[in-house]
C-alpha cells in the first residue's frame, strides 16, 4: 500500500467513526419514570450577598418506575452562576422553598424527609407511590453582580436506560441587591 492510499484509508475510518459517535449520542429520552417536566417555563427571582449562597427546592418529581440512580444536575446555558451542591429529597408534598444561604437544617413540615437527603451525583431514588415526590434541592453562586440559567437538567438512569429530565424552570440570582424585573 502507498501513502496516499493508508493516508485515504485513515481519513475514511476516521470520517466513519465521528459520523458512528454523533449519531449514537443523540438526545437522551425525556419520558422517563420522573416524568416529563412539561410545557410550563418560568424564572425564579433571588438575591444574595458576595460570596454567598441561594437555594431553591421548588421542582419536585415521581418515579413512577424502579429503582433510579441520579448521575448530575446541571444548570442550561449558565451565565456567572454555578451549582454548588444539590440533593434529592423524598417527600409527600412540595416544599417550594427559596432563598439566600443553604436550606435550614431543621423547621421542615411533616412529610419533608431532611434526614433522608441523598447527594447528587449518586442519589438512589426508590419508586414513590401516591402522593409522596422526589424533592430537588440545589444551591448555587453568582460569581458577578447577576448570575442566570434559563433551566435545570437531572441526568438520571432507570433499568439501564439513561434519561433526561428538563425542569424548565430558570434563575437569575442578584448580588447585593433584591430582585429587579
Amino acid at each position: 500500500m502507498n501513502r496516499v492510499t493508508t493516508g485515504g484509508l485513515a481519513c475514511g475510518l476516521a470520517l466513519l467513526l465521528t459520523a458512528a459517535c454523533t449519531s449514537s449520542s443523540g438526545k437522551l429520552p425525556t419520558n422517563g419514570p420522573f416524568g416529563n417536566s412539561g410545557p410550563s417555563t418560568g424564572t425564579i427571582c433571588v438575591w444574595t450577598r458576595h460570596g454567598k449562597v441561594v437555594h431553591d427546592s421548588s421542582d419536585e418529581f415521581p418515579n413512577t418506575g424502579g429503582t433510579a440512580t441520579i448521575s448530575k444536575v446541571a444548570l442550561v446555558n449558565p451565565r456567572h452562576l454555578r451549582i454548588v451542591t444539590a440533593w434529592v429529597v423524598p417527600a409527600t408534598n412540595a416544599l417550594g422553598d427559596t432563598g439566600p444561604g443553604y436550606p435550614p437544617a431543621s423547621g421542615y413540615p411533616p412529610g419533608y424527609q431532611w434526614g433522608q437527603r441523598q447527594r447528587i451525583p449518586g442519589a438512589i431514588v426508590r419508586h414513590t407511590r401516591g402522593q409522596h415526590v422526589i424533592n430537588l434541592v440545589i444551591v448555587m453562586q453568582a460569581s458577578a453582580k447577576l448570575g442566570a440559567a434559563t433551566a435545570v437538567n437531572l441526568y438520571y438512569k432507570s433499568a439501564g436506560t439513561r434519561y433526561l429530565l428538563h425542569i424548565p424552570y430558570g434563575y437569575k440570582v442578584f448580588v447585593g441587591r433584591t430582585c429587579v424585573s
